[in-house]
């Protein structure tokens, strides 16, 4: 009996709302609803679906930080390790420098693309939000 997956084009639905978003901002297509909605769905999906690396802090050392390379699902949560789901709101998360807590968000293609995408979909339903 042949196995039912889902299809791995299903992982990145999110990017299918950012286009619909930069699509629709040249016409006013839809009313400011449509748009917190679409912006909401947006960011659901980049902080807990994109597919990433998982970017928790694995060592402090005094040449730097070592960051988890795990796959991991969404800018927040972490890998499949108990310690990384969570760790990034944590203590470790309250004690690093900013541009530590950042630099998990552009460990790699996936992490950036996920990140700027988020940015520019934010910015763009809230341009669509007060046009």
């Amino acid at each position: 009996m042949a196995s039912r997956r889902k299809s791995n084009l299903w992982r990145y639905w999110g990017y299918g709302v950012l286009a619909v978003l930069l699509l629709s901002l040249g016409s006013n297509a839809f009313g400011p609803g449509i748009y917190l909605a679409l912006v909401g769905l947006l960011i659901l999906y980049v902080l807990f679906q994109a597919p990433v690396y998982c970017g928790a802090v694995n060592r402090v050392r005094a040449s730097g930080v070592e960051f988890c390379r795990n796959n991991s699902t969404g800018l927040i949560l972490g890998c499949h390790l108990r310690q990384h789901k969570w760790q990034k709101f944590g203590n470790e998360w309250w004690s690093l420098s900013w541009r530590e807590k950042t630099r998990g968000l552009w460990t790699g293609a996936s992490a950036k693309l996920a990140t700027v995408s988020g940015v520019i979909g934010t910015v763009t339903g809230l341009i669509g939000v007060f046009k």
